[in-house]
C-alpha cells in the first residue's frame, strides 16, 4: 500500500465513521428521543471539556473550533432557527465552512503567543468574506434556499467558497495525514450535514457527536505524544517499559546501535544525522520474526521478539544488518535551492554524494529467573562486545 493510499484513510475513515454514527442515531431514534431533554444540555458540557483538553496539549485549532461551535449552539438555542433570515443562515454557513478550511491550512501554536492574534484575525477575515460573498450573491441574483432546496442548489455562486474549503480540508487531511486534520474532516462533514439535512439529527446530538470525536482524538494524540518518538515515529522507551509488563516468560531482546554515529553527526551535521536515524528506524521496522522496534534513546534502538529463541532471530538480525550496511544513503544537497550560478559546480559535485552506515547488535534471551530490565542489560552487554570486536556485527 502506497503512502498516498494510506493517507487517504484520514479522509475516508472519519467520513465513514461519522456517517455510521449518524445512521445509527437515526435508526435508534426512539431510544435517544426519550433522553432528548438531557441531550439538549450535553453540548454545554462536552464542548468546553473538549476545548480545555485540547488546550492542555496545545491543540489550539480543536480548542478554538470547540469554542466557536459552543458559541454557535448558544446562539441557536437563544433564537428559533425557523425565524432566522435565510441570508443570516447562509452567512453563518459560509463563514463556518471558511473557518474550517482556514484551520486546515493552519498549524497548532501556543495559545498565548503572537500566532493567536493572527488566528483570531483569520477567523474575523472568514466572517468578513462570508458576509461579503453573501451580499455579492444576493446582488447578482443567486437563488437562496427559498427558491431551490439546498441539497439541489449546489452549483450557485453562493456555495463556491464551501466547495473550495471542502477541497482544501481534504487535501490537507491527505497531505498531513494526522488525527487532528482527520477530525477537521469530521467537523466539515457534520457542518455540511447540519445545513443540507437540517432535519436529519437534532443539533445538540450532532454537536455532542462532534465534541466526543474531539475528546477521543485529543486522548489518542496525547497517547501518541507520550509513547511515540517524535523524530522516528517509533514507540518510545516509555512504551517499551509499559509493554514489558505484558510479556510472558519466553522472549528475546536485541539492542541496536549505529556505529560511529557521533562522528557522523560531527562530519555531516545533525540535520543529516536526523535523516539517518529516520532511515535506520524505517529499515528496522522491516525486520523479520515479528519483532517490535522501539527507540531506546539517541542512536540506540531495542527490538523485542515475543515467544522467540535467540537461534531463530539471529539470521533475521544478521540479514537486517547486511541490508543497512549495503544501503547507499544519498545526502541531501543544501545548495539545491540556491540560485547563485557560482554554486552550480558544487551542486553537481555534491548531488550524488553517498554514504554508508553500519549497525552493531547485541541479543539476549529471557529466562524465567530474570526481569525484563536484567534481560535488557544482558543484551546491552552483548552489544558492547559486538562493538569492541570491530562493530558491524551481531553478538548473542
Amino acid at each position: 500500500m502506497s503512502a498516498l493510499t494510506r493517507s487517504f484513510r484520514y479522509i475516508f475513515v472519519p467520513v465513514m465513521m461519522t456517517f455510521i454514527c449518524i445512521a445509527a442515531a437515526q435508526h435508534f431514534k426512539d431510544v435517544w428521543q426519550v433522553w432528548l431533554p438531557n441531550i439538549i444540555e450535553l453540548p454545554y458540557y462536552l464542548l468546553p471539556v473538549a476545548a480545555i483538553l485540547a488546550l492542555q496539549f496545545n491543540f489550539t485549532r480543536l480548542s478554538l473550533l470547540a469554542i466557536l461551535l459552543l458559541a454557535y449552539y448558544g446562539y441557536e438555542q437563544g433564537v428559533f432557527i425557523d425565524y432566522l433570515a435565510d441570508n443570516i443562515r447562509n452567512q453563518i454557513f459560509l463563514s463556518g465552512s471558511l473557518i474550517i478550511g482556514f484551520f486546515s491550512i493552519s498549524r497548532d501554536r501556543a495559545l498565548f503567543s503572537f500566532h493567536t492574534v493572527k488566528t483570531v484575525a483569520g477567523i474575523g477575515l472568514c466572517f468578513a468574506i462570508g458576509s461579503t460573498w453573501q451580499i455579492f450573491t444576493l446582488k447578482i441574483g443567486s437563488p437562496t434556499v427559498l427558491d431551490i432546496p439546498p441539497a439541489i442548489n449546489l452549483l450557485t455562486p453562493l456555495y463556491i467558497p464551501v466547495g473550495i474549503s471542502s477541497i482544501i480540508v481534504c487535501i490537507y487531511a491527505v497531505w498531513r495525514a494526522s488525527l487532528i486534520d482527520s477530525v477537521l474532516v469530521v467537523t466539515l462533514f457534520s457542518w455540511l450535514f447540519l445545513y443540507y439535512v437540517p432535519n436529519g439529527l437534532p443539533l445538540p446530538l450532532l454537536l455532542s457527536l462532534v465534541a466526543t470525536a474531539y475528546i477521543c482524538v485529543v486522548i489518542a494524540e496525547s497517547y501518541h505524544l507520550a509513547y511515540r518518538d517524535d523524530l522516528t515515529g517509533l514507540s518510545s522507551r516509555r512504551a517499551l517499559n509499559t509493554m514489558s509488563l505484558s510479556l510472558n516468560s519466553h522472549y528475546s531482546v536485541a539492542m541496536v546501535d549505529i556505529d560511529h554515529f557521533k562522528n557522523f553527526n560531527d562530519t555531516y551535521g545533525h540535520d543529516v544525522g536526523d535523516q539517518v536515524l529516520q532511515l535506520i528506524a524505517s529499515k528496522l521496522t522491516k525486520v523479520k520474526g515479528s519483532g517490535k522496534v522501539y527507540r531506546y534513546g539517541g542512536e540506540e534502538f531495542t527490538i523485542v521478539f515475543p515467544n522467540k529463541d535467540v537461534e531463530i532471530i539471529l539470521p533475521h538480525l544478521d540479514e537486517l544488518r547486511c541490508k543497512i550496511r549495503d544501503y547507499d544513503i544519498v545526502l541531501r544537497n543544501e545548495l539545491r535551492k540556491s540560485s547563485n550560478k557560482s554554486d552550480r559546480k558544487a551542486k553537481e559535485e555534491n548531488h550524488s554524494t553517498t554514504v554508508n552506515v553500519t549497525i552493531s547488535i547485541g541479543v539476549a534471551e529471557h529466562h524465567g529467573q530474570l526481569t525484563f530490565a536484567q534481560t535488557l542489560k544482558l543484551a546491552d552487554k552483548a552489544l558492547y562486545i559486538a562493538k569492541k570486536n570491530g562493530r558491524n556485527r551481531v553478538f548473542a
